[in-house]
């Protein structure tokens, strides 16, 4: 090949430039890791603790679950991380692991794909002779090829990739290192690697889907000659699961590599995402939801779980005497029972939720276009927002729609995601203010190294990790709260899941729970709104030590919008959840639950609008746009 390699490294463009949608990126895919890791790994851990599914389909499904926990990992930290950082530099090496990696793991996937149909195949239409012709020996056999032949393909086909010469540009227009972005990249002849890629590519895409198709068309064929109905469709009904992943995973694979070189294009990013980080997503759910086996294994170990945890309380309080009930339901009062004051309720929730949308989705939209907001402030202010815009929609609609209703009842789940989520909401906020007002810290007290300290990485590490912090807290609570017994009264005296309420129908509160609950909140709150007190007294003591008025004058303002969000939401929520135990007063409380649930999100956007030059301007040049246009 001609020319030197003279390429070191590489680098990653990543699925977008934009400062504004790298966050919520950030926080979705990390959601979609997260799930894939939870899922498949469910799947294996249930495959091997129930004998039941101790057979070849779900050997080969254990297999392919791994694979697919293998090769999202392969992509996603690395992309994850592209995300927050502004550095996205790969070695030459790491680059070239990454793609030889997934090359690997992806083609063994397509070679469990084509095992799985024949095993259906051999189920369906030789089930007399299935068990000798599919035995533990043939099936360790197909696994282990299938890895070997794919490492070796992997290899030759990474090395038709980075054998060559990279002397021009080293951008790779993609979020990972896959083959035909970098194979673009080259500054010698690609024909011949080009010819090999195709090769490989069609003996392991295009042969295993002939296995695949050749399978089905006599699994078919088999099915239709069925006298009876009812076996036509638990033959069909055997497939369905195997057929819908084949769907997924071929589709996006043809899309991707069976298209000439010179039709690869931008669209080419979003079938990647599909099958490299939501495929291994979806194929946990899609082989349990649509599989009765699955689905009883489930249950079953579900049934084990809760039983176990229910026979434990119930035997700690046998020597009281108390009878414990399982609770599948709550039912919400609400704020009043009274039906005048039931239809007012109803009309001060809807215009403060319909003003609470409007409102944050304006202040969203406008600090998106403005470059001139796109700071550390500004973008602590929309992600603030786009929490808010959440966390009202958590409870208002459930809140309405018990304002009108005569049925107040929710579901024990749907009582516990309620309380997962606005935890994790609330959490979050508690530690974006605490950042914001570290922000104004730095901002007043060291203008001349703000930007040096307030870095683009550092701000989206810092609501990054506030994101992960909060729901891993959320989740805690959570489990802790909705395994506990629960004793005959089911009836929540509040308008939504709040934590106190459900609580206090707990049959088992705990010393151990209590500890848990009070360290949550102090972890949660009270240090957040410490380092709150913290900045702003510095804040005060920097302003008073100024000479100019105009300059204290300015201060004061810059923070003056963030105290007066901290004293609304702070005040509420400490004057609900860190006072003892025994003063709690359920009708005083939801007064000032209203505060920080409906009406805090609500003024949050005025409060930074009205007080703030910059978001006004802000909003003059988009109705200025929008009028134009």
């Amino acid at each position: 090949m001609g020319g030197n390699q003279t390429q070191i490294g590489f680098i990653l463009l990543g699925i977008t430039d934009s400062p504004c949608v790298q966050t919520p990126l950030f926080v979705f895919f990390l959601l979609i890791y997260i799930i894939t890791l939870m899922g498949n790994i469910g799947i294996i851990t249930l495959v091997q603790v129930t004998p039941s599914l101790h057979t070849p389909m779900y050997f080969f499904l254990t297999h392919f679950a791994f694979i697919d926990i293998c090769y999202s990992t392969v992509v996603s930290p690395r992309m994850l991380a592209d995300l927050l950082s502004e550095d996205k530099t790969i070695s030459f090496t790491a680059c070239m692991m990454q793609s030889q990696s997934f090359t690997h793991f992806a083609i063994v996937e397509c070679h469990l794909l084509a095992m799985m149909a024949y095993d259906r195949h051999v189920a369906i239409c030789q089930p007399l002779l299935y068990v000798t012709i599919i035995s533990s020996r043939i099936c360790w056999q197909l696994v282990t090829s299938s890895y070997l032949f794919a490492f070796f393909s992997a290899i030759i086909c990474t090395w038709c990739v980075f054998g060559g010469s990279f002397c021009g540009p080293n951008c790779v227009d993609h979020f990972f290192c896959d083959v035909v972005p970098v194979l673009n990249l080259m500054c010698s002849d690609t024909h011949s690697s080009e010819m090999v890629i195709f090769a490989f590519v069609t003996i392991n895409v295009v042969g295993t889907s002939v296995v695949i198709l050749l399978s089905y068309i006599s699994i078919i064929r088999t099915v239709l000659r069925m006298c009876s109905a009812q076996s036509r469709a638990r033959a069909f009904h055997t497939c369905a699961s195997h057929l819908t992943a084949v769907a997924l995973l071929y589709g996006s694979a043809f899309f991707m590599y069976l298209q000439p070189p010179s039709s690869h294009r931008s669209l080419d990013k979003v079938a990647s995402i599909f099958y490299a980080v939501v495929n291994p997503m979806l194929n946990p759910f899609i082989y349990s939801l649509r599989n009765k086996e699955v689905k009883g294994a489930l249950a079953k170990c579900g049934k084990k779980f809760f039983n176990s945890r229910q026979h434990k309380s119930f035997s700690s309080f046998t020597m009281e005497e108390k009878n414990h009930s399982s609770v599948t339901s709550f039912i919400l009062l609400g704020l009043t029972t009274h039906p005048e004051l039931q239809l007012l309720w109803f009309k001060v929730f809807t215009f403060a939720y319909i003003t609470t949308l409007i409102s944050n989705i304006t202040l969203i939209v406008a600090i998106c276009p403005s470059s001139h907001l796109h700071t550390p402030m500004y973008f602590f202010i929309g992600n603030l927002s786009f929490l808010d815009f959440l966390y009202s929609s958590i409870y208002t609609p459930k809140t309405l729609l018990n304002c009108t209703s005569e049925d107040k009842s929710i579901s024990f789940a749907g009582c516990a995601a309620q309380f997962l989520v606005s935890g994790g909401l609330a959490y979050t906020k508690c530690y974006l203010r605490a950042m914001m007002a570290y922000d104004r810290y730095m901002a007043i007290s060291n203008p001349l190294l703000y930007a040096a300290a307030m870095s683009k990485r550092l701000y989206i590490g810092l609501v990054a990790t506030s994101y992960l912090s909060g729901f891993d807290s959320s989740i805690l609570i959570t489990s802790y709260t909705y395994t506990l017994s629960f004793c005959d009264s089911n009836i929540i005296d509040d308008f939504f899941c709040d934590l106190l309420p459900p609580v206090k129908l707990s049959c088992d509160g705990t010393d151990s729970y209590q500890s848990l609950l009070y360290f949550i909140l102090t972890f949660n709150i009270n240090l957040p709104s410490a380092l709150i007190l913290t900045s702003h007294t510095s804040i005060l003591a920097v302003i008073l030590k100024m000479h100019s008025t105009e300059g204290q004058c300015k201060a004061f303002s810059a923070s003056a919008t963030h105290l007066t969000i901290i004293t609304l939401y702070y005040g509420s929520i400490l004057f609900i959840y860190t006072r003892p135990s025994s003063s709690y007063v359920l009708e005083r409380d939801r007064v000032v639950s209203v505060l920080y649930t409906l009406l805090t999100p609500m003024l949050n956007p005025f409060i930074y609008s009205l007080r703030n030059q910059e978001v006004k301007e802000a909003l003059k040049t988009l109705l200025k746009t929008q009028t134009a246009s």
